[in-house]
C-alpha cells in the first residue's frame, strides 16, 4: 500500500493557491470590463469629435466663399442691402406692414383667457 501513496505534493493544487488564483481571475476581470466601458465611452467621443470637426470644416467653407464674395461689388452691395435694408439713388423700397397683428395683440389682452381658474370663473359664472 505504500507504493499507491502520493508523495508528490503540488502546491498550485492546494485549496489556498486555487483561492488566490480564483481571486486574481475575478480581479483581472473585472479590470478588463472597465477597459471595455473606458473603450466604448473614448469610441463615442471620437465620434462627437469627428462630428464636430466635420462641422466646422464646412462652416471654413461657408465662411471662406461668403469672404470671397465681399471682395466683390456685387457682393458688398448684397450685404449692405440686406443689412442695412437701403437702395440705390433712383430705386423705391416697399415696405409692407401687417395691420392684423395690431388687432390681434388687443383680443389677446382683453377678455379671453385660459388657465384653471378661468375654467372655475366661467363654471360659476363670476
Amino acid at each position: 500500500m505504500a507504493n499507491f501513496k502520493k508523495t508528490n505534493y503540488k502546491f498550485w493544487h492546494s485549496p489556498i493557491a486555487l483561492v488566490f488564483l480564483f481571486v486574481a481571475l475575478v480581479f483581472f476581470g473585472y479590470k478588463i470590463i472597465d477597459l471595455i466601458k473606458k473603450d466604448m465611452e473614448t469610441t463615442h467621443n471620437k465620434d462627437l469629435v469627428l462630428d464636430q470637426i466635420t462641422s466646422l470644416r464646412e462652416r471654413e467653407t461657408s465662411l471662406n466663399t461668403d469672404i470671397s464674395k465681399l471682395g466683390t461689388a456685387e457682393g458688398k452691395e448684397e450685404i449692405i442691402r440686406d443689412k442695412y435694408q437701403v437702395a440705390k439713388q433712383g430705386e423705391e423700397m416697399v415696405t409692407i406692414v401687417d395691420n392684423n397683428s395690431g388687432d390681434n395683440s388687443q383680443s389677446q389682452t382683453g377678455t379671453v383667457s385660459h388657465g384653471f381658474w378661468a375654467f372655475i370663473k366661467k363654471l360659476f359664472k363670476f
